[in-house]
């Protein structure tokens, strides 16, 4: 494991830890219950019985009974440093369908714990840190996260949701993506965001993984929630897209920051932050498309050529309005992407 142009990498270890966890699940049904019932009949003439005869048949009743099924659920327990990401297939079909990491990528030391938890029968995903004395003290020290396609410096392609990445961005399809998160617990004083993330990159690097981005290339975020941070840059305007908030159509006003050159490795990037307003909790989608092709507008470089590898969804935190300590926890569930879908009325 090691850092490389200020990005987290490593090698997928195989030593994830496992446990089993018994969940229970209620349910009320109705079921049909048969008994053999005998009736005395008489037919009476005059009222007086002419003939006496028993007829039997079978009378159905209805019951209401309540079923108790006890499911085993594997969770998969992430812990930095010693497993700090894995591949996710959810539905067992030999395809993966995420990536999760922890991915601490500005950060070089630090007391605590960092760990994730991968619930793969429920899917949910629960990030949970406590950490005191991190350094450096940064704006950003890291971003767990999970993803689909790639990022620049990962070697395999994540196509479980059949979402055609990389996308060549003159000619690419729309696909939204679904997902509920929702803030456990946050340090009021620390830096942090609910952001997406995305690489925007030369055919070369595309078509090369492992090459990471430079000069030439695009990096965006959509943010969602923020505390004590801004974006890298400054603001070079706003722009409206509606997003699904919790099942409603939202039209939402986000200020459009860029940075022309990435200290660290020289490409732009451009990150939409929400205007008055933030989301904490709750289900969320939207068109990724909406934001590529609003970025491709505040870009001072042609990415009509250039192919977008993936998408990302995590939270960046940082420590240098804490005094190092970041104490913060998350859980997102019900993750998809799904291809060749827009939100009505785009």
């Amino acid at each position: 494991m090691g850092f490389i142009s200020g990005y987290f990498y490593g090698i997928k270890t195989t030593s994830i830890s496992t446990s089993t966890v018994t969940s229970t699940m209620y349910k009320t049904i109705t079921l049909p219950s048969q008994s053999i019932v005998e009736v005395t009949r008489y037919i009476y003439i005059e009222s007086t019985p002419l003939i006496t005869y028993t007829e039997t048949f079978v009378q159905t009743v209805l019951r209401t009974t309540t079923i108790t099924t006890v499911v085993p659920s594997i969770q998969y327990v992430l812990m930095y440093p010693f497993n700090p990401w894995a591949f996710v297939d959810f539905n067992d079909d030999g395809v993966d369908d995420i990536v999760v990491e922890i991915n601490p990528w500005n950060t070089r030391s630090f007391e605590g714990v960092q760990k994730i938890v991968i619930d793969l029968a429920k899917r949910i995903i629960k990030t949970e840190f406590n950490l005191s004395n991190v350094q450096p003290r940064e704006w950003a020290n890291g971003y767990p996260e999970v993803y689909i396609g790639r990022k620049p410096w990962s070697t395999k392609y994540v196509n479980g949701f059949n979402v055609n990445f990389p996308m060549k961005i003159s000619n690419a399809t729309p696909f939204i993506v679904s997902f509920y998160i929702c803030i456990l617990n946050l340090l009021p004083s620390m830096n942090f965001n609910i952001a997406a993330d995305a690489w925007i990159v030369r055919e070369d690097i595309a078509k090369n993984p492992g090459t990471p981005p430079s000069n030439g290339d695009l990096e965006i975020m959509v943010w969602l929630f923020n505390q004590n941070l801004n974006p890298a840059g400054k603001k070079t305007g706003e722009t409206v897209i509606p997003i699904v908030v919790n099942g409603s159509i939202v039209e939402i006003t986000f200020e459009v920051w860029r940075h022309d050159s990435v200290e660290w490795g020289g490409w732009q990037y451009i990150a939409f932050k929400p205007k008055n307003w933030r989301h904490r909790c709750g289900y969320i989608a939207y068109n990724t498309l909406d934001f590529v092709k609003t970025a491709a507008s505040f870009a001072t470089l042609d990415i009509s050529e250039h192919y977008l590898l993936g998408w990302e969804i995590g939270t960046e935190w940082g420590t240098i309005s804490s005094n190092g300590v970041a104490v913060f926890s998350w859980i997102l569930k019900d993750f998809i992407a799904l291809p060749m879908v827009s939100i009505k009325g785009n």
